[in-house]
């Protein structure tokens, strides 16, 4: 094997693909990328064996085709040590992958390409195509919620519900849930739910761009998800289970409801965390006709407060949340006001944009 391209060129495919490499391996090789090169066209694949990520990239000549696995670690911090817009010369010698450039010479140890292992391909029942941007929008809205190392194990991940051409996502850790939907996704009849773990839904928000309106193609089988772009093929294993029935989670009888700016209530809500409980983060809302006043306090015997103005016409409160968990909700929500649903202390409130736009979240009070 031996390629010639351009470091930038290099550089991308293995920043895209350097989130799926763990740092501590049972299995030395999944440590290495797998380049491939063959039809003047070269690929960086990298696997945790849960998580394929094809990276593509187009050299400037291959002089001869070919497939090694190396380091991709070593490879990616030496690309970026290279001077910008520099020539490498990447070629197999025996045993080793030798690196030029310039002045510049690195010789990489490797392990066969036969030994890489790969997700097996499954049949995908649905398949549609929606643009990068809209993607990375419906899981930014969701991702925050989900469960992180909990026993419940199809909680530590995000649910995709497809159904006549919806598509409805939901991540929930049991104290706070997010949900947004798109419609008019072009799937025929065909209809799914599957959970897509953890740690590849935060992959694809590191992948996906939200300024790009290129299509990508989705495709849900019964054990993976794949999306595939020209840049890149992310393929993933599913949790199997079942999810939980989401709509029992969200309040649909309210009677209260408070409106109040967006932008108000974040700042005041970071300012009023920094005085809060380190461990506990709890913080006490006290809502009244017009005003909303945030209180924290910790061991020290320190507080804050917090007044802002809210449009609320119902009775005298007081409610206490984690603040983080407000704090992501708040952060998430792009519209200029705020609706706050709900109807007493101890159920959950519902927090929606005051425009509507296909998304809400549901918080669970904490005892203070």
């Amino acid at each position: 094997m031996k390629v010639i391209i351009q470091r930038d060129a290099l550089l991308k495919p293995l920043q895209m693909i350097s989130g799926v490499v763990e740092r501590r391996q049972t299995l030395p090789i999944l440590a290495n990328v797998l380049i491939t090169a063959k039809d003047n066209h070269l690929s960086f694949t990298a696997t945790d064996l849960e998580i394929e990520m094809i990276g593509n990239a187009v050299p400037d000549q291959i002089v001869e085709a070919g497939s090694i696995t190396v380091s991709a670690r070593k490879l990616l911090d030496i690309s970026r040590a290279l001077p910008e817009n520099s020539l490498i010369d990447l070629t197999l010698e025996g045993d080793h992958v030798v690196l030029r450039s310039g002045k510049s010479r690195f010789l990489l140890t490797t392990l066969p390409a036969e030994e890489f292992p790969s997700i097996e391909n499954g049949f995908f029942s649905t398949q549609f195509s929606m643009s990068q941007a809209k993607l990375k929008k419906l899981i930014g809205r969701i991702h925050f919620a989900m469960g992180h190392q909990d026993v419940r194990h199809y909680l530590n991940g995000a649910l995709f519900d497809i159904h006549q051409g919806v598509m409805k996502c939901v991540a929930t850790d049991g104290h706070r849930l997010a949900y947004t939907s798109m419609s008019d996704i072009d799937v025929g009849d065909s209809q799914s739910k599957v959970i897509l773990p953890r740690k590849s839904v935060l992959e694809l928000m590191r992948l996906l761009d939200a300024n790009n309106a290129d299509t990508v193609s989705v495709s849900i089988g019964e054990n993976h998800f794949r999306v595939t772009s020209p840049d890149f093929t992310f393929t993933s294993k599913l949790i199997n289970a079942q999810y939980p029935d989401y709509d029992k989670l969200i309040p649909r009888t309210v009677e209260n409801t408070a409106i109040a700016s967006r932008e108000s209530l974040k700042h005041a809500l970071t300012r009023a965390s920094i005085l809060s409980n380190e461990k506990f983060r709890g913080i006490r809302l006290h809502i009244d006709k017009d005003t909303l006043r945030i209180v924290a306090n910790n061991p020290e015997q320190e507080e804050a407060e917090e007044l802002i103005p809210l449009d609320y016409q119902g009775n005298g409160m007081e409610i206490g949340f984690n603040v983080s968990y407000l704090l992501d909700v708040v952060s998430t929500i792009a519209s200029e006001n705020i609706r706050w649903s709900f109807s007493d202390a101890n159920g959950g409130v519902l927090i929606e944009p005051a425009e509507k736009d296909d998304s809400l979240y549901v918080v669970m009070p904490m005892r203070l």
